[in-house]
């Protein structure tokens, strides 16, 4: 999570395209720029609301179930791709998505505090399908390891030309590509980070904040601002100690005491409103494309 500006949570849900670089050998991987998200939280665990979902501007995203949809349905294209080749896929599955962790509004989970500190919880491990040498050339194309072997030459495969960008990512690119808003997610970027930056200067979020930070002073914490703890470089580099449990204990404790997260949830919510009616135009056409592009996925599924 980024410390000091808008969390790279946030661009990952509102926008909706965060790049994941699959590794030679891993079919449950996607192509660059396809959809990946942090798991979503689960309703019935308090401790893991999402505060980011609950964002105004959330309406314009997608959901994590929506993700899988649109994952499911790439890798289906990419298994039809590889029939083509009269080579078999069936990619591996995705394991169970681990408990939220959104930390907008910093660290607010008591049980991830006194077991991680400020650190993220480990995720599980995304299974590998075992793929062939011929597999991953036609799978990855040019990004494929026996492609790397022999540069600046045209990948084929029994006399028929690969996809550059190998039957995954012809999947990817190709299914994302009528459903591309560049303008409509530049626009809900910049009010995902506008209305972040914009919140911690509200009269109200500044007060909440010294109350936090008084909080954390009786506690033997100095710190200004819960950003300001979460990014403390002992904190974020070598083994979680007991004093960083310590203190990521005292500062979900502080926020809970202050209501931190939800006065500056309720502040943002209220910058965010006004944000969206003035580029309301561009954000239907956003959210538009997305419904369209989740049927499609849909449609592919279902024909599967």
């Amino acid at each position: 999570m980024r410390r000091s500006a808008i969390p790279v949570l946030l661009l990952t849900l509102l926008v909706g395209c965060a790049p994941h670089e699959p590794s030679a050998g891993d079919a449950s991987s996607t192509f660059p720029s396809a959809p990946q998200s942090t798991p979503s939280p689960s309703p019935s665990s308090p401790a893991s609301e999402s505060y980011t979902f609950r964002l105004p501007l959330a309406v314009y995203s997608y959901s994590d179930a929506d993700y899988e949809v649109i994952r499911s349905a790439e890798q289906v294209l990419a298994r039809d791709c590889m029939r083509d080749f009269g080579l078999p896929y069936r990619p591996a599955r995705n394991p169970a998505p681990a408990g939220a962790q959104d930390r907008r509004y910093g660290l607010t989970d008591r049980a991830s505090a006194e077991r991680y500190g400020y650190r993220m919880p480990p995720q599980a491990e995304t299974p590998k399908a075992k793929l062939t040498e011929d597999q991953m050339k036609v799978l990855y194309g040019n990004r494929s390891a026996p492609a790397a072997a022999v540069k600046n030459s045209e990948l084929r495969y029994r006399g028929k030309k690969v996809p550059d960008e190998g039957c995954l990512g012809a999947a990817v690119l190709g299914f994302r590509k009528p459903y591309e808003d560049e303008a409509g997610a530049e626009v809900a970027s910049r009010i995902a980070t506008a209305s972040y930056e914009n919140s911690q200067k509200v009269p109200e979020v500044r007060a909440v904040f010294g109350k936090w930070s008084s909080c954390m002073k009786q506690k033997g914490y100095d710190y200004a601002s819960p950003l300001e703890a979460m990014a403390a470089p002992a904190f974020v580099r070598g083994k979680v100690s007991a004093v960083e449990k310590d203190t990521a204990e005292a500062d979900v404790s502080c926020k809970e005491r202050t209501r931190l997260a939800e006065v500056w949830f309720a502040a943002e919510s209220s910058i965010q409103k006004d944000m969206i009616k003035a580029e309301a135009g561009a954000l239907r056409r956003l959210g538009e494309l997305h419904e369209k592009k989740l049927r499609a996925a849909r449609k592919i599924l279902a024909g599967a």
